[in-house]
């Protein structure tokens, strides 16, 4: 069995182009990403998901000068491009995180995953405010930090609901009463990310800028910070929170 992360990421953002390439604390986001996943102890390989369109070329470019693995597959269809990531991975169970969330670290991708493994389920996630469908007085993370895991099979089912909106994977976990889905909540280890109203995703200048400070100020003790720690540096700055809205 082969697991992937699979790092969804495009530099045409409208919001804030080239957000994956963009420097801070001496290397671009999406390598902070990359350094933060591959410490997995499930996670057998860590793979950008890209576009073939010319405006991706730069992140293939860094993934060959990086030595990391990269696939290219539509720009609009995001689920047919991770089930291509996938395949060429020879991965049979899919770890998928967004590019514009670097804040992502190992420690909550291997209790995604061992959720998922143990209790046998269709799809892993831990929980936030951006689902529409999800159990009812669940302790939720913020947003931007969301690790997603569910099988290479199961992603191929994409073809049989084209109308999907939002989130590729959303056929999934908007249909609990065909898949079985599990949820890590903000709760015990965890607790200091219960903070449903902040959004750690990368979408705007302000957002980089905040996330960029957290990297900086806590890299000086530590260079393998855990979310955990996010958590509590926040508290410590609130005023971040203004930077870091819900989008």
């Amino acid at each position: 069995m082969t697991t992937a992360a699979l790092i969804v990421a495009r530099l045409s953002s409208t919001r804030l182009p080239a957000k994956n390439l963009m420097p801070f604390a001496g290397n671009p986001m999406i390598q902070h990403l990359i350094d933060r996943v591959r410490k997995s102890a499930k996670v057998d390989d860590v793979v950008i998901a890209t576009s073939v369109e010319a405006s991706d070329d730069p992140l293939e470019e860094f993934a060959v000068r990086e030595g990391v693995s990269c696939h290219r597959g539509p720009l609009d269809n995001v689920m047919e491009r991770i089930c291509g990531a996938a395949r060429a991975a020879s991965a049979d169970t899919i770890v998928e995180i967004l590019g514009d969330n670097p804040l992502t670290h190992a420690d909550l991708v291997d209790e995604v995953i061992t959720k998922y493994e143990t209790e046998n389920l269709d799809y892993a996630a831990n929980i936030s405010g951006d689902y529409a469908v999800r159990p009812a007085d669940l302790a939720l993370f913020a947003i931007g930090i969301r690790v997603q895991v569910y099988a290479t099979s199961l992603a191929e089912k994409y073809i049989d609901y084209p109308d999907v909106k939002g989130h590729p994977s959303s056929y999934i976990f908007d249909n609990p009463d065909t898949f079985k889905c599990g949820y890590i909540e903000a709760t015990g280890k965890w607790a200091s990310l219960h903070k449903p109203d902040i959004n750690l995703a990368v979408n705007y200048r302000e957002n980089f800028d905040a996330v960029a400070q957290i990297f900086e100020d806590l890299l000086k003790d530590n260079a393998d910070f855990t979310l955990p720690d996010v958590g509590t540096y926040l508290d410590q700055h609130p005023d971040l929170y203004k930077l870091l809205g819900p989008q």
